[in-house]
């Protein structure tokens, strides 16, 4: 245990909130008397009194009242006059049974003599008991407690980490805090925050979900923080399931694993390996390492299904997943008003104020929303008002590209050099490199103001961050690169830029590799860029973006070039059946064959594969399928037509006799999805016959006695109460968090 002069913390810096904040950690964790309510005062928000309850000697239930009292003036004793508010408050608190105890908690200092006289005062108006605990019995807690650090990491900003982390932790735990920059100062340990902590300590492993700029990665840095603090002997930042091998067995250790199931779609590649390594994670668990994945919502949904929870039972407990998303209006208020107070000019903070509570109400609000509001580099040119306020918080990333259309040549160019190398980051000292000619050649700027405005953005658009190999820069928030993008995606002469950089998901829904541009909104890349695009492709997992992109937008020539990096293309076409294939898959089938890139026999084996699957299971929609038509010649295409024909439809009263030779577990199903193909044909050759109508209503019946012989089930009614939203007005409570903002 150390003294409590090992290392000091000036609580003045946490700002009142933040002393709330901790005020409450220190109620629960240290004195037992976990905080219920909290109880609104009127002093302009910078004390709070929270309702406790805790078990009496005689094992009663006794309700308790914790006062919070804040002085911002660093060495500041407590006084009895700083209380006089607050004698009436706790007198009345003691008549309806709510103060049976009565704790204060004060940032300041406080003398034995003050708390003899402060203790005394409120035992005179009916307090049972009144204990007073200064700053340096705070600090103290704080010295001795990591857990108690890690519910209020605020304050690993204001101490020396030297005196609680040492050896190679502490230059990591470092190297966490500069790289956090100014989120540390603002942020607010929200239910996600703290869940996320308990299920670190309970079970080891957690799993952050959350959108694009909901504060994933904040809250997985700041637990790689806690960890290192609490005996972890170092934090590890993985990329995949392949990097698991960093991981030394028998070692307490802190894994952290961002976007673990894929950056901005589902991986399933790296899902099978996820898989395979599942034991080896569990038995990380088991030795003592505490594991932080994070994903964003939509990808997590889609690798479920195929994740192999048996060999991996935490995946099973929902204790280990926590929605960062998920914000109460007081939590998103409080972190804008963090933001906001941090380095907004008094007159910026005096105009944003009366806007602030509804910001913080509104649902589409991220914590990169209240960073932005923070920043003066992005509300510089802004037009305070409703209207704007409101597309700001609900159009994010249309905000942040007028924010870059409106720098200046070197800092769009410095944005431009980080948006080519976002994968890695660009190595501080800035070097000359193939990146940075391609910048300065197309923003017309010289390598040294690029570097000069680097600095400049830092911790607004940029942050410099340090490595096992050097430091390097990055951007603030990836959503920037998003809306950089979109600013260079609109200019013929950055399409360079963008080719260059773009993310492949995002470059893959926008562009059209062809000759000439069209009038379907796509950004044409001009063959001239083909290389560098084939490149960045040459990894890209041949899933359905892929293959509509090659299918549905790719010329001749882009695709050869494809095909000599990716053998697996050809390879993939030869394997699949094309009549089962999704459109993108029968795209990019149709393009391959109308290029003349299929070999014959291949192109032979897919017409054949078609005929087949068509006519014996009675497929009729190849017969309409415009795709699937390219793939034949014509002659071919009537020969297909032609057996279809005199398979199925040359003697239609036998047509139902023939049905019986096929079985399914699902025979409504099944002769539903007969009667359909029988519709297609029938339109497709003209055909108006009676014995049609006879059929239809022989599979009609058929149909009608299958149902029958179904068990019933209760069918579950959907009721309009039950998907009624109330209103979310602006609460007093949320408006009054913002009382002091412009001060």
């Amino acid at each position: 245990m150390k003294a409590i002069g090992d290392v000091n913390y000036d609580l003045s810096k946490l700002g009142w909130k933040a002393f709330q904040d901790l005020a409450a950690a220190v109620a629960a964790e240290v004195l037992k008397r976990p905080v219920q309510t909290f109880l609104e005062s009127n002093d302009g928000g910078r004390d709070g009194a929270f309702l406790g309850r805790w078990e009496g000697p005689d094992g009663t239930t006794v309700k308790s009242t914790i006062q919070c009292k804040f002085l911002g003036k660093p060495g500041a004793n407590l006084a009895l006059s700083d209380l006089k508010d607050d004698v009436p408050k706790a007198e009345k608190l003691a008549a309806t049974g709510l103060a049976d105890d009565y704790i204060i908690l004060t940032n300041a200092g406080v003398s034995g003599e003050a708390d003899a006289q402060i203790c005394a005062a409120f035992e005179d108006v009916g307090i049972k008991k009144c204990r007073t605990f200064g700053g340096t019995w705070i600090v103290q807690q704080l010295t001795e407690n990591p857990k108690l650090r890690m519910l209020v990491p605020r304050v690993y900003g204001i101490g020396d980490l030297s005196h609680i982390i040492t050896g190679h932790g502490y230059k990591q735990a470092k190297a966490i805090l500069d790289s956090m920059g100014s989120d540390l100062s603002c942020f607010v340990p929200t239910d996600a925050y703290r869940s996320a902590v308990t299920a670190l300590h309970e079970h080891g492993f957690v799993i952050l979900l959350g959108d694009p700029a909901s504060g994933k990665s904040t809250i997985a840095a700041i637990l790689a923080l806690g960890a290192i603090d609490d005996g972890c002997l170092g934090a590890l930042k993985i990329n995949s399931p392949d990097q698991l091998n960093l991981w030394h067995p028998g070692e307490k250790q802190f894994l952290w694993v961002d976007d673990a199931f894929g950056p901005n779609h589902f991986d399933a590649s790296r899902m099978s390996r996820w898989n395979a390594e599942l034991g080896t994670l569990r038995a990380a668990v088991e030795s003592g390492a505490r594991i932080v994945f994070t994903s964003r919502n939509y990808i997590w949904e889609a690798a479920k299904p195929h994740l192999k929870t048996s060999a991996f039972s935490l995946l099973k407990e929902s204790h280990v997943f926590v929605n960062v998303h998920a914000l109460s209006d007081e939590e998103r208020a409080q972190m804008l008003y963090n933001h906001v107070r941090r380095v907004q000019p008094k007159e910026m903070r005096r105009r944003l104020k009366p806007f602030l509570p509804a910001i913080a109400v509104n649902k589409a609000f991220l914590p990169e929303t209240a960073r932005r509001l923070g920043d003066p580099l992005f509300t510089k040119n802004l037009a305070v008002c409703n209207e704007r306020l409101t597309r700001l918080v609900e159009h994010p990333v249309e905000f942040l590209t007028e924010v870059l259309a409106q720098l200046d040549d070197p800092s769009r160019a410095a944005v431009a050099l980080i948006f080519l190398n976002s994968q890695t980051g660009v190595p501080s000292p800035i070097a000359p490199t193939v990146a940075l000619e391609m910048v300065t050649r197309l923003m017309g700027v010289k390598s040294a103001d690029v570097a000069r405005a680097m600095q400049h953005l830092n911790d607004s658009l940029t942050r410099l961050v340090s490595e096992e190999d050097g430091d390097r820069w990055v951007f603030r928030h990836p959503t920037i690169s998003d809306a950089f993008a979109t600013l260079v995606a609109a200019s013929p002469e950055l399409v360079e830029l963008y080719a260059n950089g773009a993310k492949l998901d995002r470059l893959l829904d926008e562009v059209a590799c062809r000759p000439k541009a069209a009038e379907d909104g796509h950004i044409r890349i001009p063959p001239l860029l083909y290389p560098g695009l084939v490149e960045r492709l040459k990894d890209y997992p041949l899933d359905e973006t892929l293959r509509s992109f090659l299918g549905a937008r790719c010329e001749k020539g882009f695709l050869q070039l494809m095909l000599e990096v990716r053998p697996d293309i050809l390879e993939w076409a030869a394997r699949v059946q094309a009549i089962n294939q999704t459109l993108s898959g029968k795209l990019l089938i149709a393009a391959l064959t109308s290029y003349g890139l299929l070999a014959e026999d291949l192109r032979q084996r897919i017409i054949a594969d078609i005929r087949e699957h068509s006519i014996h299971w009675l497929k009729a929609k190849p017969l309409t399928d415009t795709i699937l038509r390219q793939v034949f010649k014509d002659s071919e295409f009537a020969d297909f037509a032609e057996a279809f024909r005199k398979e199925w439809l040359s003697d239609i009263p036998s047509v139902f006799s023939e049905f019986g030779r096929y079985g399914s577990d699902d025979e409504v199903g099944m002769y539903t999805e007969f009667k359909e193909n029988l519709q297609v044909a029938q339109a497709y050759f003209s055909l108006d016959d009676e014995a049609f109508d006879e059929l239809y209503s022989a599979i009609d019946a058929h149909i009608e006695e299958l149902e029958a012989q179904q068990p019933s089930s209760a069918s579950s009614r959907w009721s309009p109460s039950s998907m009624e939203r109330a209103d979310d007005p602006t609460s007093d409570g949320t408006s009054s968090i913002f009382r002091d903002v412009d001060a």
